[in-house]
This record gives structure tokens, C-alpha cells and sequence, in this order.
């Protein structure tokens, strides 16, 4: 869930470690032997950009780690440039994950469609374990700043921005995904947002979630009631349900927002989270 980062003082030790780890990040995090060649990312352009993510979440309060954003980056830049589909975002708060994912996007060649109400959270809706009826309106972010932000400091001309309520919105959706990242917060529009683009993501696409460490949240990718209902297929899977990908960050659990949990967790279209083994 999209929350402020704690630890983002200025001369923290956790700041000096997250700024350390830049040439790490750009070196594993974006291994060039997973990126397709097409992108022709040397060491140097990957360390230029990964320090350019890095700046950014300094600049643009945001609940997504550089070395988060630098994950979906590389998982990205796997796809070749062939094949057809453009990178979506759900909730973007102020626009901190948005500029980031604009220079991701445009590095890879691809367009950036945006959905977000630009007013904060929805009503919560009965049965909804994560939505309370105070949080409305919480995390809002005009259209005016999130694109103030991505003006300054990423690629605007590549972004397109739908207002408005994901009930409302992700239905319209028609073009070929290649990546989606969502950061919805609450169930429901976690529901909305899988239901409505889930069908427009190519066979080897990838979707992405910042609320890994909530196991219910995490449990749609596993439930198999649930596929079988919406997509007649058996379910995903997420990879880093309940502690994240491995981006070295240091979270061990319970949910607390006195440590840092910025990683991410991903599926892909062609995952398979379904046990058939049977030696019977």
C-alpha cells in the first residue's frame, strides 16, 4: 500500500545504504544477460538510469523503492521491442511511481497509460477486509501535480492520464499490455483492475503489486476459485507473495511502517500457481 517511506532522511544510515547500493542495483537488479539485446543497455547507461530512479523518489514522495522500479525495469526490458503493448499504471498518488515509469517506458520504446481518480482512494465497499470509510480520499494527488512531476523529472510526452474510478474506467481499456503496475490499496480495486486488463496482457507480460505483504491481498493470485470464475484457467501465482522480490531491502514482518517494505511482487501471464502434482 502506498504509504510514506520512513526512512527517507537525508544522511540516514538507511539513506547512505539505498544510495550505496546504485551500482549494485544496476548491475544485478538489471543483469544484461536476462535484457533483450534489443535495448542495448551498457553498464553505463544502466547505472545512469538507475541513478536517475533513485533521484527521483527523492525528489516525489512515493511508497515505491528505486530498487523496486529498477525490478519492473528489468522485467520489462526482457520483452522484445517486436512485440506489441504498453505499459499501464493503477494509482499514482503524486506521481512518483508515474515518472519513473515514464523514462522505464520510454527506454523500452513503449507508451505509459495512467488510471487513477486523481482524488484519492473510493468509498469503501462492504467486505472489503483493507477499506475503511475514513480512508477516503487518502493518497490523492491532482492531475496537475502528477503531471507537474512528470514533466520535471521524467518523459511526459509518452503518458497518457485516464480520470477517473477504475469501476468506471478499466472496462474501456483496449490496447495490447505489456506491463502493468498496480498500487490500488484496496481489495476491490484490485478485483476491478485484474478482471478488466488481465485479458488484454500478452501471453508473457508481467503485472505487478505493492501490497506483497498483506497474504489475503496476495491470496487472489493463488486462488483458484477465483480464475476459474473470471478466466476459466487455473490461477498465477505471485512471486514474492508476503516479503517481495529480492531487491535488498530488509523487511522480515509483521506489517509495520517503522521498517522499510519497499520491494514488489510479480506474476506473469503464463505463470502457473495451480498444484496438479499427483504420484497417485
Amino acid at each position: 500500500m502506498s504509504k510514506p517511506n520512513k526512512f527517507r532522511r537525508i544522511g540516514s544510515l538507511a539513506e547512505f545504504y539505498h544510495a550505496a547500493s546504485i551500482p549494485w542495483v544496476a548491475t544485478f537488479t538489471l543483469n544484461k544477460r536476462y535484457l533483450h539485446p534489443d535495448y542495448n543497455l551498457t553498464w553505463w547507461k544502466r547505472l545512469r538510469l538507475v541513478f536517475r530512479l533513485w533521484r527521483n523518489t527523492r525528489r516525489i514522495e512515493t511508497g515505491t523503492s528505486y530498487k523496486a522500479q529498477a525490478a519492473i525495469a528489468a522485467k520489462l526490458f526482457e520483452i522484445p521491442r517486436a512485440v506489441p503493448g504498453v505499459v499501464v499504471e493503477c494509482g499514482c498518488w503524486k506521481g512518483g511511481s508515474t515518472t519513473n515509469l515514464s523514462i522505464i517506458s520510454k527506454i523500452a520504446g513503449r507508451s505509459l497509460i495512467v488510471y487513477d481518480s486523481f482524488e484519492g482512494l473510493p468509498d469503501a465497499e462492504e467486505g472489503d477486509r483493507h477499506a475503511k470509510p475514513e480512508a477516503k480520499g487518502l493518497y490523492s494527488g491532482s492531475l496537475e501535480t502528477v503531471t507537474s512531476n512528470v514533466r520535471k523529472y521524467g518523459e511526459l510526452d509518452i503518458c497518457e492520464f485516464r480520470k477517473g474510478w477504475f469501476d468506471q474506467t478499466l472496462q474501456h481499456h483496449a490496447e495490447p499490455i505489456a506491463l502493468i503496475c498496480a498500487d490500488v490499496d484496496f481489495q476491490a480495486s484490485l478485483h476491478d483492475v485484474v478482471v478488466s486488463l488481465w485479458p488484454h496482457l500478452f501471453d508473457q507480460g508481467y503485472f505487478f503489486i505493492d501490497e506483497y505483504m498483506l497474504l489475503d491481498y496476495c491470496g487472489l493470485f493463488w486462488s483458484e476459485s477465483f480464475w476459474s470464475k473470471y478466466f476459466n484457467c487455473g490461477p498465477p501465482g505471485l512471486v514474492g507473495s508476503g516479503s517481495g522480490v529480492g531487491v535488498g531491502q530488509y523487511y522480515l514482518g509483521p506489517f509495520d511502517w517503522q521498517v522499510d517494505p519497499t520491494s514488489i511482487a510479480f506474476t506473469r501471464k503464463d505463470y502457473s500457481g495451480h498444484w496438479n502434482y499427483d504420484r497417485n
